[in-house]
């Protein structure tokens, strides 16, 4: 497979004029002096057509490509993909201009469809490691404005009281959090701290968290009851994973595509593009993982 993808790689990359078989020299293109329109006395050759695509946009189209090449290979385009996609286009409102569906099915809604059932296998894949970084469960927390408050939830729900009648009772008025089951995970860092996040991942049993939680600093004056529903990720995993792909700011899908670059052992043979990525987006770069330690310092 990984031989299948950098031939693609080599195809749509040449196609497009954004990567050749050359190192640190300039790219060298075919016809570059073949003059493409003319505006008066001045006219414009393939080279300078080149020369302007990689400066502007090189380094975006060639992520783009890189990231097509990978669907078709850890996807494909086989007749169940053609199939969804033929049904999506004829029940979609927006079909593209009149006479190119064929292109609309191929460049719209083929990777659309791709990119869902690559995050289906990259939560698969890589569970191990999301689990580690995100710590997900499916709980319930209850945000009080005092200690005492959140102990007598923590009583009432240990006794066995209509979990809605605690809310009511003793929520923070403050709270974003209702009697709902929720992904609980580090990408709620912002509005739970750190140590209920932790205590509800680390739970031995599911039910009620038999203490009272608060920031390790207790800096914020708000104290948690948590109930962990469930620590099962393989049963939870369509949940989880629609709540940290929208919740994580773009990083799990960009780290999404970092893992199957790797695993095709994506490479730029271009100098410019490099340089270009190497200052926007080095984390692309993953045969030098150096450079993205070098951003983070």
């Amino acid at each position: 497979m990984k031989s299948n993808l950098k031939k693609t790689l080599c195809f749509a990359f040449s196609s497009l004029l954004l990567l050749s078989a050359c190192s640190q020299s300039s790219t060298q293109i075919k016809d570059a002096d073949e003059v493409l329109f003319t505006v008066g006395d001045q006219s414009f050759t393939r080279g300078e057509e080149y020369d302007l695509l990689k400066k502007y946009s090189g380094s975006s189209n060639t992520i783009l490509l890189a990231t097509n090449a990978v669907l078709d290979a850890e996807i494909g385009r086989g007749k169940k993909i053609q199939e969804e996609a033929n049904k999506l286009y004829e029940e979609s409102d927006e079909k593209g201009e009149e006479g190119n569906k064929d292109d609309y099915i191929e460049n719209i809604i083929i990777p659309m469809i791709q990119q869902e059932k690559l995050m289906d296998q990259y939560f698969k894949d890589q569970k191990k490691e999301i689990k580690k970084e995100y710590k997900p469960t499916i709980a319930k927390v209850l945000m009080c404005d005092n200690k005492d408050d959140a102990k007598n939830a923590l009583k009432a729900l240990q006794e066995g009281t209509d979990a809605q009648t605690v809310w009511d009772q003793y929520s923070s008025e403050d709270s974003k959090f209702k009697n709902e089951e929720i992904v609980v995970s580090t990408c709620l860092e912002d509005s739970l701290p750190d140590y209920v996040i932790n205590s509800l991942y680390s739970a031995k049993e599911e039910g009620v968290i038999d203490e009272v939680m608060t920031d390790e600093d207790e800096s914020s004056g708000a104290y948690y009851v948590g109930v962990l529903i469930s620590k099962d990720y393989d049963k939870n995993i369509d949940k989880i994973k629609t709540d940290l792909v929208s919740n994580s700011n773009q990083e799990i899908s960009n780290n999404c595509l970092i893992y199957y670059l790797q695993k095709h052992g994506f490479e730029i043979h271009d100098q410019e593009i490099f340089d270009a990525l190497r200052v926007s987006d080095p984390e692309y770069l993953v045969n030098h993982p150096e450079l993205t330690e070098e951003e983070d310092q």
